[in-house]
């Protein structure tokens, strides 16, 4: 009964007492569905709720609920809830040592406070007839624990962690029934105790020759010729017993007893397989058959076999695992379970015979979507939008893409600061002190935007709400205050725009085969402007060290920096000087390969850089602060192939996504593994790479992986195709 809803119950009560309320325990108590009279939607919307604010420990729970993510739950109705599940619990757990009789009391109260009688009769109402009774087993389990606990510590002192260990461990450590509750009485017993006229039917199992008649074996340090000798020395009355000639005439008196132990039927059984091994039927029955005594033999019927009718398991799992392993030398290492290697080759077999078994597990594969579903999501009359997010989550994996963007599967919020909240912080912080009026210095600005940044109200939640919390923001001011160092020396630009929203509906950013208009929209971080020649560029900010990649945007896995330029190009602006990645983090140099500290600020500062594509026209007219590596650098005709080719990575797939097909094609770079924040939703899909690496999406390669030229001839080929 460790499983059972019971035992958990009382499990999770004891963990909640011991390890001060922890959310955790809480959440298991009420997935029981034995506390308290809340349905499975009031549940799951608190359990939303518990996750969202991260909390522990009694105190935090009995404080109002009053944090909210842009209103998206219901605080009267969640306050409600945290009333009727604390007020039960709290009044339970600070009892104190006390009598058990007391503490009886009490716990009795807590049980009919919680309505358990009332949810256990809930939970069994429609179950069928069999499994009625086991509840009705573990209760009475139950019960008969407690009276026990009653008795033994009738007038002692006991804490209420004695008590719930104690609940728990009789709990756990009790069985079902095996006998039937339509039997009255089964006694189960050596067949040489059996005596005349025992029961009304008697069944005699397993009467094979090694067991009928009974070989007594003589342990003893005397052998049975040393007995015999001692025997023949001493005088009458006084012998040793010599096991080998009492067998005799113990067994057959035995065989008498059992043939006469029952009052109306008898039934004697014995199997020809025996632990794996062929066994001779013993001599006894043999003997009853030449009296007149009938015989019935029972065979398999191979015809109606069943996964039960299996005898020897463990050489059918050793010849499974053989033959798979013949088959498929090079995955001999792994550890393959005994139901995954029947599967497969289950699968195999059926497969050569052009059969499909659907209970089998089998590739994951997606089913296309329905043509009036297609248009419900998608009206033909309607415009298609497309993000550059979700572009990387579709050739990332086409199905993710299904359930973020077309489902809407989403993340749980969470009040504690995470990497999507740290960015928003130094987001808003970089915004403010830009759009500042330039007149004062650039520090000042800094500090003034850290200031009101950080007494915003969703802010001060996130960064207030704990002492770990509030030195994640120390470290995040650290990062902003190291990062305006870029922005506070670079005077070869000027920032003319922040937070520049794209993609509306004034001009298409392409349109695809059939007519219908695409459109792109997103959001540029930064728009700075040379004050040479008054060429554009776009920036966007990164929590870590990010680079563009040829490889990376020719498999659609880096669109970023190019639909930015393509979206600013279709506003009419035509002079860029290009698009880059600026990495906010607090830079980080060690002693031991930097000798000296002018050493380790000039390391500092190669690491401090815009790293991204540059114009080769214009690199004369930009300073220190950005990469200028020539393997980034474009002529006017690169730069237009890339534009090009990435309206064709648009395009390639806004038309499967329209056409509804989803394939379950996570990529991988090696052509081995696949990457963990690939493969997110293996829960969902099954997808497993040991078996299905087949069907994974490979990356086009070439010689040398970030060769510019190289890469470009394989857009031209694609563009000309």
């Amino acid at each position: 009964m460790a499983h059972h809803p019971l035992t958990q119950f009382v499990e999770s009560i004891g963990r909640l007492k011991r390890y001060n309320f922890r959310q955790e325990d809480l959440i298991n108590l009420l997935r029981t569905g034995l506390y308290t009279d809340l349905n499975q939607e009031e549940i799951d919307s608190f359990e939303q709720y518990l996750r969202y604010l991260g909390i522990d420990g009694l105190s935090s729970f009995k404080q109002e609920f009053t944090k909210n993510h842009h209103g998206k739950f219901d605080l009267e109705k969640l306050n409600k809830l945290r009333v009727r599940v604390l007020d039960p619990l709290e009044t339970l757990l600070t009892s104190r040592k006390q009598k058990a009789e007391n503490l009886l009391s009490k716990w009795n109260n807590f049980l009919k406070d919680a309505h358990l009688t009332k949810q256990l009769q809930t939970l069994s109402a429609t179950m069928e007839v069999a499994e009625q009774e086991r509840q009705e087993e573990v209760w009475k389990a139950f019960c008969h624990v407690m009276e026990q606990f009653a008795t033994v510590f009738e007038g002692s002192q006991v804490t209420l962690d004695d008590f719930l260990a104690l609940l728990h461990s009789g709990m756990s450590l009790s069985n079902y029934r095996t006998i039937p509750a339509t039997v009255d009485t089964v006694l189960v017993q050596s067949y040489d105790l059996i005596a005349p006229l025992t029961s009304d039917y008697i069944y005699a199992l397993g009467l094979t020759q090694d067991h009928l008649p009974k070989i007594a074996q003589n342990t003893s340090l005397l052998s049975d010729e040393e007995r015999e000798v001692l025997n023949r020395a001493t005088q009458e009355g006084s012998q040793l017993l010599i096991a080998s000639q009492e067998n005799l005439k113990k067994n057959r008196y035995t065989m008498l007893s059992l043939v006469n132990s029952a009052r109306k039927q008898l039934v004697l059984s014995a199997p020809s397989l025996l632990n794996e091994n062929e066994s001779k039927e013993s001599v006894y029955l043999k003997e009853l058959q030449d009296f007149g005594f009938s015989k019935v033999e029972k065979r398999i019927d191979r015809k109606n076999l069943s996964k039960d009718d299996i005898g020897s398991y463990h050489s059918l799992l050793s010849s499974l695992v053989a033959y798979h392993q013949q088959g498929e030398m090079e995955t001999s290492d792994q550890d393959l379970t005994f139901v995954k290697v029947l599967a497969r080759v289950m699968g195999k077999k059926l497969e050569d015979q052009g059969l499909e078994n659907p209970v089998l597990p089998k590739s994951p594969k997606s089913k296309t979507l329905d043509t009036e579903t297609l248009k419900a999501l998608y009206p033909e009359d309607q415009d298609f939008y497309l993000s550059t997010s979700g572009l990387t989550e579709f050739y990332r994996n086409e199905y993710s893409y299904y359930l973020r963007y077309v489902l809407g599967l989403q993340e749980e919020l969470r009040l504690k600061p995470d990497a999507r909240s740290h960015g928003n912080f130094l987001h808003r912080i970089f915004e403010r002190a830009l759009k500042m009026p330039s007149d004062e210095s650039f520090d000042r600005r800094l500090e003034q935007a850290i200031s009101e940044t950080s007494q915003e109200r969703e802010f001060q939640a996130i960064y207030q709400e704990s002492l770990e919390a509030q030195f994640t923001k120390e470290v995040l001011l650290d990062v902003a205050r190291a990062t305006g160092h870029i922005l506070r020396h670079n005077a070869d630009v000027e920032t003319i725009q922040e937070e520049a929203v794209f993609g509306g509906k004034e001009q298409a950013f392409i349109q695809l085969d059939n007519g219908r208009n695409l459109y792109v929209r997103g959001k540029v971080d930064r728009i700075d402007r040379l004050k040479s020649d008054g060429a554009i560029g776009v920036v966007d900010y990164k929590s870590s060290l990010t680079q563009f990649k040829f490889p990376m945007f020719y498999n659609g896995l880096n669109s970023q920096l190019p639909t930015y330029l393509a979206a600013l190009k279709q506003e009419g602006n035509t002079d860029f000087f290009g698009a880059m990645y600026l990495e906010m983090a607090e830079p980080i140099q060690s002693l031991q390969t930097a000798k000296t500290l002018s050493k380790a600020v000039a390391e500092t500062n190669k690491t401090m850089k815009y790293q991204g594509l540059f114009l080769e026209k214009e690199i004369k007219n930009l300073g220190e602060f950005y990469n200028k590596n020539k393997t980034y650098q474009l002529s006017d005709e690169e730069f237009q192939l890339l534009l090009d080719y990435n309206a064709l990575l648009y395009k390639k797939a806004a038309e499967k996504i329209l056409s509804g097909e989803f394939a379950i094609n996570p990529y991988t770079e090696n052509g081995r593994s696949i990457a963990p924040y690939v493969q997110q939703y293996q829960a969902i899909t099954g997808f497993e790479a040991n078996y299905h690496l087949g069907q994974a999406r490979f990356l086009e390669k070439v010689a040398k992986s970030n060769a510019k030229e190289t890469w470009f001839n394989k857009i031209r080929e694609e563009l000309e195709r």
